[in-house]
């Protein structure tokens, strides 16, 4: 007979990059075991394979968006200035400045998002040593472990670059900010308007990605209700 080991549920919250799976990873047992052979049921490991590749090409998507964008300020900075629009220039770079800080406190290592995905990890570790205690001819035990293995390397993943976009993202901004003064005096304000806009993208390529991440989220929160408990 397999255990009839319990995690602890975690508690979802909207909007989280790529903690979906593992939030979701405890709730595979409540008052019983869940039917593995629930035919109306997605396995969430295979829901974060199948749509790791809108995440990959979201983050293929920011990468060239910063290169635009710092391609468009050094432009900027080359630019005749224009005295009259120095009070709108500082608006739009101070403004630029809060919006990039506000998604950099989301992600930062004391965020929400980052006690989520630290969570995450942790019980999809409990879910892989939950399938590791079942005997040989469990269901789906070897292709689940292997799934849950790869989902805990990609959450190590995530984390790193996670971890050296936000660095880089505050390096550039220090160095725009540090160069305010002395932009003011070489540019022209449709240029700077061209410029911030550019600049703005890198937050929205940040926001496809949280997008993405929450498709996942959906999905995985329906397989979870699609699951049938198996009576005691």
């Amino acid at each position: 007979m397999p255990d009839r080991f319990i995690p602890t549920r975690l508690r979802l919250r909207p909007g989280l990059l790529l903690c979906a799976l593992l939030l979701s990873a405890p709730g595979w047992a409540q008052e019983g075991q869940y039917s593995a052979r629930n035919p109306n049921r997605s396995n969430p490991t295979v829901i974060l394979e199948a749509e790791m590749s809108n995440i990959r090409a979201s983050s293929a998507q920011l990468g060239a968006r910063i290169q635009t964008a710092m391609e468009k300020l050094e432009e900027v900075a080359r630019l005749t200035s224009e005295q009259e629009k120095e009070a709108q220039v500082d608006s739009l770079f101070f403004t630029l400045r809060d919006e990039v800080y506000g998604v950099l406190n989301k992600l930062d290592l004391n965020s929400d998002f980052a006690d989520a995905l630290n969570r995450a990890k942790e019980g999809t570790i409990v879910l892989k040593s939950w399938y590791e205690r079942q005997p040989p001819d469990y269901p789906n035990r070897e292709q689940s472990i292997a799934q849950l293995e790869r989902a805990i390397q990609e959450y190590d993943i995530v984390d790193e670059r996670l971890n050296q976009s936000r660095t880089l993202a505050q390096e550039k901004l220090s160095t725009i900010m540090r160069q305010h003064r002395v932009i003011l005096q070489e540019m022209k304000i449709g240029k700077v308007l061209e410029a911030i806009a550019a600049a703005r993208s890198v937050v929205e390529g940040l926001n496809d990605i949280t997008q993405a991440m929450t498709v996942v989220e959906q999905k995985t929160q329906q397989s979870l209700q699609a699951s049938v408990p198996i009576a005691n």
